[in-house]
């Protein structure tokens, strides 16, 4: 967030239950600038002045937008914020969301990036660890700060931020709804503010990197009983698999020599992921070996979302198959540990 005598935040809500009313069929987005018309009723959104109507050009269109200022308080040490709102024409459901919607917002945020300080996007949380896993590969040479929140997990809020895309959905239920298994909270906001890491800032222009077409990449959940047919038909079609493997990278050489078969078919990169929460993948066991000399990629710690959001923004990128390859195994905005850092947590908790 900004002081007034600076650049404002532009907020942007695409859907969520945070402007979902109850009908017949149950919770649905709100109309357009029903959101808005209720931040004037919070006290620590707005100043209880009425919003202030804006206009701001966006290519050939003109978007309306909605002017707020928070209230300075006795107890809070700080200037008011200025922010501007704007909710999306089509609001939606987190659930239905896409590359196209990624798409969406990554692109207003480019074409504001000279306008405003920062950005906060407010969408629901069933998918938000995808969208700001995604919008992390998506703004290339970003220098500014994205911050994804909604009605279950106010990430600033609720005394902690996460790196977007480090964190899973741990709860549907809690307001506490996130967790980053494998990296503490950026920032922890207490009696006082602790920032434990810094967010590298990227010299040059914002780019949007476009995500790959959909159902180009997609998800192979390793479970007890799982047959090669059913293995063979989930990655057939795909040219970029998230296999989700058993505890640190653990499968079946049966199933291995499936994904092999495949490859001959089809080259295709294949992400080594733990379906374990908290941990990674490693090279420790012998039923790890198969997978590794198949050339599948050892993705560390990374979540299920950030390794998803990888490969589509990987699989976009020019490339041969061994450059692409290359990137899978390259840190590139945070999202996964070096091997480093992996082996000297595991030696700290073997200790």
């Amino acid at each position: 967030m900004t002081s007034c005598e600076t650049k404002p935040t532009l907020v942007l809500y695409t859907g969520g239950t945070f402007g979902m009313k109850v009908n017949g069929e149950g919770l649905k987005p709100v109309e357009k600038f029903t959101v808005s018309d209720e931040l004037e009723t919070i006290v620590s959104l707005s100043d209880r002045k009425k919003a202030d109507e804006i206009s701001r050009k966006f290519g050939d269109a003109v978007l309306q937008m909605r002017s707020f200022t928070t209230r300075k308080t006795k107890t809070v040490d700080r200037e008011p914020i200025k922010y501007h709102f704007y909710e999306l024409d089509t609001l939606i459901d987190s659930s239905l969301m896409n590359e196209d919607n990624w798409k969406e917002i990554a692109t207003l945020i480019k074409g504001f990036y000279d306008d405003y300080s920062g950005f906060v996007v407010v969408m629901g949380t069933d998918t938000m660890a995808y969208a700001s896993s995604a919008l992390s590969f998506m703004l290339e040479n970003l220098g500014k700060p994205v911050v994804f929140t909604g009605a279950q997990v106010l990430l600033c809020f609720n005394k902690k931020a996460f790196r977007g895309n480090r964190v899973v959905k741990t709860d549907c239920v809690d307001l506490d709804a996130y967790d980053s298994p494998n990296l503490p909270p950026l920032v922890t906001l207490d009696s006082k503010v602790t920032e434990t890491e810094s967010l590298e800032r990227k010299p040059g222009n914002l780019q949007v990197q476009e995500m790959c077409p959909k159902g180009q990449v997609g998800l192979l959940v390793i479970y007890p009983g799982i047959t090669e047919e059913q293995v063979r038909n989930t990655v057939k079609a795909l040219h970029a698999v998230v296999v989700l493997t058993f505890g640190s990278g653990n499968i079946d050489d049966k199933i291995v020599n499936v994904l092999g078969d495949e490859q001959l078919k089809r080259k295709r990169l294949y992400a080594n992921v733990t379906q374990c929460l908290k941990g990674a993948v490693t090279s420790d066991y012998n039923a790890s070996k198969a997978l590794e000399r198949l050339g599948a990629v050892n993705c560390s710690d990374i979540t299920t979302e950030a390794a998803f959001t990888k490969l589509s923004y990987v699989l976009a990128k020019k490339g041969t198959f061994e450059e692409r390859k290359q990137m899978m195994e390259t840190v590139l905005r945070g999202e996964m540990s070096a091997e480093d850092r992996v082996k000297k947590n595991r030696n700290i908790e073997n200790n």
